[in-house]
């Protein structure tokens, strides 16, 4: 149930394909169990062959897996349109569209409002019909929003067009939180997600590219800042005819799995006892979920987070700038902040995945740099242009903190449905934080923008009291737990957990999570 995973001694053991050398009889797994729970089947029989996962087998299909569908998870996070906004007011969106400082603000953050809209009822998609098929339609439509943002001329219709665009690209996120623990392992969760979540750094550095090239435009025949919505648009519809043929829903239906590495697949994330999919709204999870401590913190940490980021994602570009730096100079200074995001992230992924107990300490690490370059940035005289960029890009350790809450989501909370719920309530705070974090920033206090980065500073310390609050509620959870049951799970106790995960109860009713 918790990040102090160590408390609970099982190690899976090592065999040939199962205890007594049989093949696994794969005609009998069907799809989806009449209660909804998805690869039921293929774990019963895995449990009636007494299948125990080998080393080599499990990254045999770990390997699979990172060729086939981590590739299409880091796409899918990556074309979110997080940089066009913020490069679009860099070449003059503002002022074509007519629009005051506090106008455009809102152009910012109405997009979350759509997010905050489109959260659940997209979550509930990804949850009754194929993944595949939901993202890929979700893509595309997204991706023809993006396409005619240029056609907006005024407030109202850029408006309109930020509000829809935030309702579909709501799946991306939240979706493939819940994704990442239907096809790895426990403990190949964290490295993995961090890695599909840098990408929003690896897209801030091809967006800064690409707008660093469209800066170099002689005689452009339409408006600089148009080409950077009609290039990731375009992209974004092209993705989606991708994702409709080759997103499966879960590992039964990958073509690049055997129906024998199908089974295997089912039982290696089996033992994380939390379950795969289950297709059916279950009304308690969603009371159990309300009733959870770890909901309402991982809300807190999520919405104070993002406030920061709320003002870094859309005005990175002229808080640079207003530093003293060109704009060409801004395009890519700005791209060695994603940088340090990708670095800070796959870092982070890497030590939570490496050492145990370790993700909610890393979260609360993370927060130091941020807190350090916030009140840097506040404080330093204005004239020190260099040091203040600096400071900057520490904030940009702030995605650390948030992509570690996604993978407790992802690890610790059983019960699809739950899951499914936590993960809303989450980016609930994700999209209140969005929304009222370009309030902060103030077109009179440029360039220093000093109510923005107090902002910042304050965000920043809230998450960092709330990450030690997570860590200490499921550390005193993980005590009570162990007093409760012993500390030594014997192979027939993790059986009957994974067993319980494939029925989709929850952690609270599954003693051996």
């Amino acid at each position: 149930m918790s990040d102090y995973e160590a408390s609970s001694v099982y190690k899976s053991p090592i065999s040939a394909r199962n205890a007594n050398s049989e093949k696994i009889d794969v005609d009998t797994c069907s799809k989806i169990s009449e209660d909804g729970n998805v690869g039921l089947s293929q774990f019963e029989a895995a449990k009636q062959a007494d299948v125990r996962v080998t080393v080599a087998e499990s990254r045999k299909i770990a390997r699979k897996i990172d060729i086939w569908i981590l590739p299409m998870f880091c796409i899918s996070q990556g074309l979110m349109d997080k940089t066009a906004l913020n490069y679009g007011n860099l070449y003059g969106m503002k002022t074509a569209l007519h629009v005051t400082g506090s106008q455009f603000d809102w152009i910012a953050s109405v997009f979350y409002f759509g997010y905050l809209i489109g959260n659940y009822p997209d979550g509930w998609l990804l949850q009754r019909f194929p993944a595949g098929r939901v993202f890929a339609i979700t893509t595309f439509v997204w991706g023809v929003i993006v396409l005619i943002t240029p056609a907006c001329t005024n407030f109202g219709g850029t408006l309109a067009n930020r509000f829809f665009l935030g309702i579909f690209e709501a799946i991306v996120t939240p979706g493939l939180t819940i994704l990442t623990s239907t096809w790895y392992t426990q403990s190949e969760v964290p490295l993995r997600l961090l890695i599909w979540y840098s990408f929003n750094g690896w897209l801030g550095i091809f967006g800064g590219f690409v707008a660093y090239g469209i800066g170099h435009i002689k005689s452009p025949a339409i408006a600089l800042w148009k080409y950077i919505f009609l290039i990731l648009g375009a992209v974004s519809v092209f993705y989606s005819v991708f994702l409709w043929f080759f997103f499966p829903d879960s590992p039964i239906q990958a073509r690049f799995l055997s129906e024998e590495e199908k089974v295997l697949a089912i039982k290696r994330v089996a033992e994380a006892k939390i379950g795969v999919k289950n297709t059916q709204v279950k009304m308690y999870q969603i009371k159990q979920a309300l009733l959870d401590p770890k909901t309402y913190l991982l809300f807190v940490a999520t919405a104070a987070g993002q406030t920061p980021n709320g003002i870094v994602s859309n005005f990175s570009t002229i808080i640079i700038k207003g530093m003293g730096f060109t704009t060409l100079q801004t395009t890519l200074l700005d791209a060695v902040s994603s940088g340090v995001q990708i670095v800070g992230l796959l870092v982070a992924g890497w030590i939570s995945t490496r050492f145990k107990n370790m993700r909610v300490i890393t979260m609360v690490v993370g927060n130091v740099p941020c807190i350090i370059g916030a009140a840097a940035l506040t404080y330093l005289p204005a004239d020190q242009k260099w040091n203040r960029l600096v400071a900057y890009w520490f904030t940009l350790f702030q995605t650390v903190g948030f992509a570690l809450s996604l993978v407790m989501i992802s690890n610790n909370i059983g019960g699809y449905t739950k899951r499914t719920f936590t993960n809303a309530v989450t980016f609930i705070g994700f999209c209140i934080g969005n929304i009222i974090g370009p309030q902060f920033l103030i077109v009179s206090e440029a360039p220093k923008y000093t109510t923005g980065t107090k902002a910042m500073f304050v965000g920043y310390i809230i998450k960092a009291v709330a990450h030690i609050a997570l860590g200490l509620y499921m550390l005193w959870s993980n005590v009570k737990r162990d007093r409760e049951f012993g500390k030594v799970i014997t192979y027939e106790d993790q059986l009957k957990g994974e067993e319980a995960g494939m029925h989709d109860l929850t952690e609270f009713e599954n003693p051996i999570s």
